[in-house]
């Protein structure tokens, strides 16, 4: 890995890394697994006539990687963890009114109305099953050496250094994992991480930085399922962007298609669409357009900045790939007439001047929680249109339709309404959707379900050794 993990709570544990790591020390009631929602630590869901409660019935057996059963109350106190959590938490509270413990092996969870994709929901790290009342320990102890349910236990960590987990022998699928530890290194350099891997002490390489894929030579290189999307943050009070012809006419100016080959990645695709692929479900992608230079100086030619405007965007340090994208955008601009004066921030100052709204252009990207659209819609609305003066009230409305749909057909109907509106409005422009690499050294025998999941989820128990 190239950044270290930030958090052991899987609640509130955000980023790649962390995400990778709370995954395998963690189990949902369901799985996400070859593109499909499957049971995990429950056996299934059964709904109610009216839809608006549904009972879960567990595994028999189940135990936790210290030995101890996995109970309804367990489940229960997990739920109530979720909801209070940072990063999808409101998905839960606006989900579930209620959860209580049936008898020796089910849950009984109140909803807000009926759901369909309760069980997708349920299969996000940040639904994972940990014991009633932290085991008994203090919240801050029992995060400091977590027991959870997932394929591996926690063997302990050296901040910065490395995360060491070791084969959860009270795993509920008892063939798995295939291999026995789990070492997450970190590299504070792409290079550090290349040659480690060439000399043969990292066999994989999860969010393998793009730029650096050519340089794994020999390796089997697996691109996961495309959970996010690179786009540009637009504040919409300031200057020039206040003007739809201004957003527009950045948007005409970006060649997606260059700046995709440019990656050399193929399995990265242009996109004008906000919502990251692997949500979209039965709703459209937004047809992507070549650049069109002229039409980006037609719309400037219609605004006060005729003769050319000056903007900042402000991105993240730490992403080759990302800084060379910039770089391509910068470009793409000023022969639009737009003088982009790009400034890469630390990863802290980044987001703190996103969320305060001080800032004219951000570049990042976006990524969903899971395989439903409640996550990137959530986000948009939790950041306040990330901090771009813009109204979270489609987005909103976004969410209750999508939640409310009785089908797959509704919740599409819902997304595009949503994608319209960013297309038309232009508060983020979308520019690259993202499959991210992993890379595999020929230690590793093969796998199982890899590219169909988000490596936010990445199933290493499905990973075996090369004999």
């Amino acid at each position: 890995m190239t950044s270290d993990i930030s958090s052991l709570n899987p609640y509130d544990g955000a980023g790649e890394s962390t995400s990778l790591v709370l995954a395998q020390l963690n189990a949902g009631l369901f799985k996400r697994f070859n593109d499909k929602v499957m049971p995990a630590i429950a056996e299934g869901l059964a709904p109610s006539a009216d839809g608006k409660s549904v009972t879960i019935t567990l595994r028999k057996g189940l135990k936790f990687s210290d030995g101890k059963p996995i109970t309804p109350k367990d489940v229960v106190f997990s739920l109530e963890q979720a909801k209070q959590g940072g990063v999808v938490g409101s998905l839960y509270k606006e989900t579930i009114t209620a959860e209580k413990a049936q008898g020796a092996d089910q849950v009984v969870l109140d909803l807000v109305r009926p759901t369909i994709n309760l069980d997708a929901l349920l299969s996000y790290t940040q639904a994972a099953i940990i014991p009633d009342g932290f085991g008994g320990a203090g919240k801050d102890e029992f995060y400091r050496n977590p027991v959870g349910a997932g394929p591996f236990s926690f063997t302990g960590r050296r901040p910065g250094t490395s995360v060491s987990l070791t084969k959860n022998k009270n795993f509920w699928d008892t063939k798995k994992p295939y291999v026995d530890a789990l070492d997450f290194q970190v590299f504070n350099s792409v290079n550090a991480l290349t040659s480690a891997f060439q000399a043969g002490t990292v066999q994989a390489v999860p969010f393998a930085p793009r730029e650096s894929v050519p340089s794994f030579a020999g390796a089997n290189v697996v691109h996961t399922a495309a959970a996010s999307t690179e786009l540009v943050f637009v504040n919409g009070r300031t200057g020039p962007l206040k003007s739809v012809q201004v957003r527009q006419a950045i948007s005409a100016a970006i060649d997606r298609k260059a700046i995709v080959k440019q990656l050399g990645s193929t399995a990265d695709k242009p996109t004008e669409t906000y919502l990251p692929v692997t949500v979209l479900g039965q709703a459209h992608s937004a047809p992507v357009g070549d650049q069109d230079l002229a039409k980006a100086k037609q719309l400037l030619a219609g605004t006060p900045y005729s003769s050319g405007a000056s903007i900042e965007l402000i991105y993240p340090t730490g992403d080759a790939t990302l800084a060379m994208t910039v770089q391509a955008i910068q470009e793409d601009l000023a022969n639009a007439g737009i003088k982009l004066n790009a400034k890469a921030l630390d990863l802290g100052a980044w987001v703190q001047r996103l969320l305060a709204g001080n800032y004219e252009l951000a570049y990042q990207s976006i990524s969903a929680a899971g395989s439903t659209a409640e996550a990137p819609l959530a986000f948009y609305v939790t950041s306040n249109a990330i901090g771009g003066g813009w109204s979270t009230q489609v987005a909103k409305d976004t969410l209750q339709q999508y939640q409310a749909a009785k089908d797959a057909a509704g919740q599409a109907q819902a997304l595009d309404t949503f994608q319209n509106w960013i297309g038309s409005e232009l508060p983020v422009i979308p520019t690259v959707s993202v499959s991210p690499a992993l890379v595999l050294s020929t230690k590793v025998g093969g796998f199982q379900g890899m590219p169909t999941v988000t490596q936010q989820s990445l199933p290493m128990e499905e990973l075996w050794l090369a004999k």
